[in-house]
């Protein structure tokens, strides 16, 4: 691959972008972010259909309204080791060590077929490409066109500029779930700044954490009716985001161990609402995993859904070994007190 094909590639950006920012203009971000995703399986690129996902959905007891679920997704294994090529062809120059969510590397890693979109919020800043290995239908990686940092480090004011940012795309997503993915916390790429943003999967309803923070109206601490400590608040965006900084800064003055912690973050947007639910969800870094899951917890599953993708995993959920209970453990082995 050549720089001709690279400059080829980059006006194939340029035309594309141009269609989906009408779209979005016109229709809103969603339909543009699925005007992108028709448009890579056109290309090619994405090839895994969900056809092989099987979900499981786990209650206490017949009856109950409460749940956890189980997805079974073998693609999902294989994400850490990227897609596509990893050694640049003559011609092509690897940038930050092959990044796989630098452009510069994402033309010659998947030969001109990916193609993103740069979004028309928080200053285009972030550029939208098709996830190869979705947890559902158009799920999307949102990545800064700059190589930064996944992690905040012991800095309020960059957490802050990162939900912030989560916030301002999640709020222009009506029917959407946005999460950040700390160190240790599920993020698979630490040296680039991502978020993941999808439609709530057809057949889905209020996730287990949803249900278990809907009576909660102002922005409170959730720990007795969940697994998993959270903070939740509820609102417009402009209000719940002076909230959490406050909260935030408080909450970082208080820390005993400032370099271990890191988080899961998750902004939804409800269809028929016009504010904004924001979930935040202390983490340690050295607890990513859980005993009874080979996987790392991230967003998704502090969500509610733990995510399979290996044989062993799925000869446990098929033979009942995963179960209400056992997923419930499962969140509880990595949950930090607030």
């Amino acid at each position: 691959m050549d720089q001709l094909n690279e400059q080829a590639w980059r006006e194939q950006q340029v035309a594309l972008n141009t269609h989906l920012a009408d779209i979005a203009e016109s229709r809103g971000l969603g339909a543009a972010l699925q005007a992108l995703a028709d448009h890579q399986i056109e290309s090619g690129f994405i090839r895994d259909r969900l056809a092989e996902v099987s979900r499981y959905v786990c209650h206490p007891k017949p009856g109950s309204r409460r749940y956890f679920s189980a997805q079974f997704n073998p693609a999902r294994g294989r994400r850490f080791a990227g897609a596509g090529l990893h050694v640049p062809p003559e011609g092509a120059e690897s940038v930050h060590g092959g990044c796989f969510l630098c452009a510069r590397n994402i033309w010659w890693q998947q030969q001109g077929v990916e193609m993103g979109f740069r979004l028309p919020l928080v200053g285009g800043r972030y550029i939208a490409w098709m996830n190869p290995f979705p947890l559902a239908p158009t799920h999307c990686v949102v990545a800064s066109d700059k190589h930064v940092p996944q992690c905040w480090g012991s800095d309020s004011v960059t957490l802050m500029k990162m939900i912030d940012d989560l916030l301002t795309m999640v709020d222009a997503l009506p029917g959407w779930i946005g999460f950040y993915n700390g160190e240790g916390a599920g993020a698979s790429i630490l040296g680039h700044l991502h978020f993941h943003l999808l439609p709530r999967p057809p057949g889905y309803g209020p996730m287990p954490m949803e249900l278990a923070a809907r009576n909660d109206q102002e922005g409170s601490l959730i720990e007795d009716a969940y697994p998993v400590s959270f903070m939740h608040w509820r609102g417009q965006r402009a209000s719940i985001r002076t909230r959490i900084a406050c909260w935030l800064e408080r909450w970082q003055a208080g820390l005993k161990d400032p370099g271990q912690t890191t988080a899961n973050v998750i902004a939804i947007r409800d269809r028929e609402s016009d504010g904004l639910d924001c979930y935040f969800v202390p983490r340690h870094k050295a607890r990513s995993r859980a005993e009874g899951l080979e996987g790392v917890v991230g967003g998704f599953e502090v969500l509610g859904e733990i995510v399979c993708s290996s044989e062993a995993d799925q000869k446990r959920l098929n033979s009942g070994e995963v179960d209400y209970a056992a997923i419930a453990r499962i969140l509880s082995q990595v949950s930090v007190a607030l």
